[in-house]
């Protein structure tokens, strides 16, 4: 159910998007990629709430593979001094975005999340990446803060948090692109029921995972994962930030797919 309802949410939000995106005139091999983002990220989300029980090994191990991505990102050599992406082929993805919903859905109920927390917030500001080590590090609070009692914890979680605001200090020279960040106000300059559609299938989409299957309290991966899906959409509303879904970026696309097919896996471990 969770997948049917987020996929119908998510698909709503992507289409309108790229309707609007149509209308300003973006080529199509643009907004075609963000169709076949949405049905690749169906896929592999299906395909990971196949997954047998993740052990603690098994979910450390996909931390891992989270922070080393991020490393890789360092390899590429970026825009203006900026590091926040991989280049396979034509395709430029935002790692940051690709990959840490699925890590925020493992860290939850593990005892060393912190820490992992503060190795993966050490690279987003050192990127660096404002909306993505903001919604990380508010996801980290609501992970970790439970636990913030232990010592070790607590300083990790502390730690979290100032590289958060601190990733606010650093320069951002990357121009805003209008159907990337500014996707909302072109699709209102076209007609304002198009921009309202597409906003609230996107906040419908980032609710899912507290609405759908909800546990409360036992279920600390379904908050901390939506609490990073609404700050990374609402950043853009006071910065210029991807707006996820709707913008023309696959990979929030993707990596919230990852973020659902990861949750469906924790579930039902805890049945």
């Amino acid at each position: 159910m969770l997948i049917i309802v987020f996929g119908a949410a998510s698909l709503i939000a992507v289409l309108a998007g790229c309707w609007a995106a149509s209308n300003a005139g973006v080529p199509v091999a643009t907004w075609a990629r963000m169709i076949a983002a949405w049905v690749i990220g169906l896929g592999m989300a299906i395909s990971l709430a196949r997954l047998p029980r993740l052990g603690d090994r098994r979910a450390f191990a996909f931390a891992a593979g989270v922070t080393v991505l991020l490393l890789l990102s360092f390899a590429d050599a970026g825009l203006a001094g900026v590091h926040r992406w991989v280049v396979i082929g034509p395709v430029r993805l935002n790692v940051a975005a690709l990959v840490l919903p699925i890590a925020i859905v493992v860290m939850a109920g593990r005892s060393w999340a912190a820490w992992a927390g503060l190795a993966i917030m050490l690279l987003l500001a050192a990127q660096p990446d404002a909306s993505q080590a903001t919604s990380f590090a508010m996801a980290a609070v609501v992970l970790t803060g439970a636990c913030a009692r232990n010592g070790f914890a607590g300083a990790a979680l502390a730690a979290i948090i100032l590289l958060g605001a601190l990733s606010w200090l650093r320069p951002d020279p990357l121009a805003s692109v209008a159907e990337v960040e500014g996707i909302v106000g072109l699709a209102w300059h076209q007609h304002p029921a198009l921009a309202i559609l597409a906003v609230t299938a996107l906040a419908l989409a980032t609710i899912t995972p507290v609405v759908v299957g909800y546990a409360g309290q036992l279920d600390p991966a379904a908050r901390a994962f939506t609490v990073y899906m609404i700050i990374t959409a609402a950043l853009p509303i006071i910065g210029a930030f991807p707006v996820p879904l709707n913008g023309m970026s696959m990979s929030p696309v993707i990596g919230f797919w990852l973020g659902i097919g990861m949750l469906v896996v924790q579930r039902r471990q805890a049945r």
